[in-house]
């Protein structure tokens, strides 16, 4: 049986030479403190779990993923019990959104294709490694060698939501170079946006509403920090003509375009691939989600 136990602290925060003393006395205290005043959520949470053992390899990889119940969930204005339920929500709705095999293979991969973008990029489903704060899985461009330039992070939330809970591209030093050139190979599209229309398709497959983190309520947004996040989200939604309704930003799941006909003439070569390259997206994402096993 795949039974499982909520991570001791050295499971969740294993010993490493680089780690400062000072970080691991604060981890230490923060973890036996949280457990303690989260009790009751751990025990919803492992009780789900363990009647629903499919999930359970997930915090078996990568035992700090318990944190985010301890510490934050996506949406850093959600209490104790709001984040326990938010991860069962999530988990619950994934359950009915594919099929359990899309679901294993995924576990097991850590990344699959859902559409073949170009003969060098593709759109992947993934599980997220960069930070469970954000949410358990994940959208992101990769090449094929199997390289992400750009992620998103998402979780599904009550009333048959889907939340994207963070967007983060390259931090190398070529960064720039690396998103024009990316750009150009997405015909024009700019990656973060693509990310967008990957939501959208997703949605309209898992007959989901489709909402964005408003920038303050960002998992890792610090009040006193404006340095710390870079990229605003507020102003990336209603750049994707999203209304701030209940405390979300709600994005239409409509994708705009652009009449051939209403294009300069020079341009119009570049969104012909533009528009069969999304055709050829939305299909592929069709198929995937129709495949049973």
């Amino acid at each position: 049986m795949n039974s499982i136990k909520f991570a001791t602290y050295r499971e969740m925060h294993p010993v490493t030479a680089r780690r400062k003393i000072d970080k691991h006395i604060r981890d230490y205290v923060r973890y036996h403190f949280r457990s303690l005043v989260s009790r009751s959520q751990i025990n919803q949470l492992i009780n789900y779990l363990n009647q629903n053992t499919q999930w359970n390899d997930i915090f078996k990889q990568t035992p700090y993923r318990f944190n985010a119940l301890l510490a934050k969930y996506c949406d850093n204005r959600f209490n104790r019990q709001q984040r326990v339920e938010a991860i069962i929500q999530h988990f619950e709705l994934s359950s009915h959104k594919m099929p359990n095999t899309h679901w294993q293979k995924l576990i097991e991969q850590q990344s699959i294709v859902l559409a073949q973008l170009t003969d060098e990029y593709s759109l992947n489903l993934n599980i997220n490694k960069i930070d469970p704060f954000e949410g358990f899985f994940s959208i992101n461009i990769q090449n094929q060698e199997g390289r992400s330039f750009y992620d998103a992070s998402f979780t599904f939330l009550k009333d048959n939501n889907l939340l994207i809970a963070s967007i983060q591209g390259p931090n190398s030093d070529d960064a720039q170079e690396q998103i024009k050139l990316l750009t150009k190979a997405l015909h024009g599209i700019r990656p973060m946006y693509l990310l967008v229309i990957g939501f959208k398709l997703l949605s309209q497959e898992w007959g989901t509403a489709l909402i964005g983190i408003p920038h303050k309520a960002h998992a890792k947004y610090r009040w006193n920090d404006s340095s710390y996040m870079l990229f605003n989200y507020d102003t990336f939604w209603q750049e994707n003509n999203a209304k701030l309704i209940n405390g979300y930003w709600r994005i239409p799941l409509e994708i705009e375009r652009k009449s051939l006909e209403s294009i300069a003439s020079k341009k119009r070569s570049m969104y012909r691939k533009r528009y069969d390259m999304l055709d050829k997206m939305a299909e592929n994402i069709h198929i995937f989600m129709q495949i049973k096993s």
